[in-house]
């Protein structure tokens, strides 16, 4: 079984807290990415996901509120060194799809639900 840090997609894209959703938004598109890390001070504060926004917007919020307001607060971390089946329990128990990835308290990136599930159809798909 691998650990998180084999699979983490570094340098996420950050913005600080008061960033309006709707410029959140177009940096996603912009750099291809479905989530975006929130801080606070050079401290990470949080991360906002399309599937955050999306929920968002379908509930007819206003797209220029800060992100502050939606974002998922810095539990949904994990530490790089830990195992993926450690990252499944986070993702399962928050019901998230992105989680920050940290060393030493300090952000690195981001891992996905579907970085798991890709690793893993990989690696059984290798044992035949």
């Amino acid at each position: 079984m691998s650990k998180i840090s084999h699979i983490l997609l570094k340098n996420p894209v950050v913005v600080p807290t008061g960033t309006k959703l709707s410029e959140a938004a177009h940096l996603m598109k912009t750099n291809k990415v479905a989530s975006v890390l929130v801080s606070r001070k050079q401290r990470l504060a949080g991360i906002i996901s399309v599937e955050d926004i999306m929920e968002t917007v379908a509930d007819k919020a206003n797209p220029d509120i800060p992100v502050d307001d939606i974002m998922h607060s810095p539990e949904l971390t994990i530490d790089s060194e830990k195992w993926l089946a450690d990252a499944i329990v986070v993702f399962e128990r928050c019901k998230a799809s992105h989680v920050t990835v940290v060393e030493h308290g300090e952000k690195v990136g981001i891992i996905r639900a579907d970085d798991i599930l890709h690793t893993y159809r990989f690696n059984a798909e290798s044992r035949y």
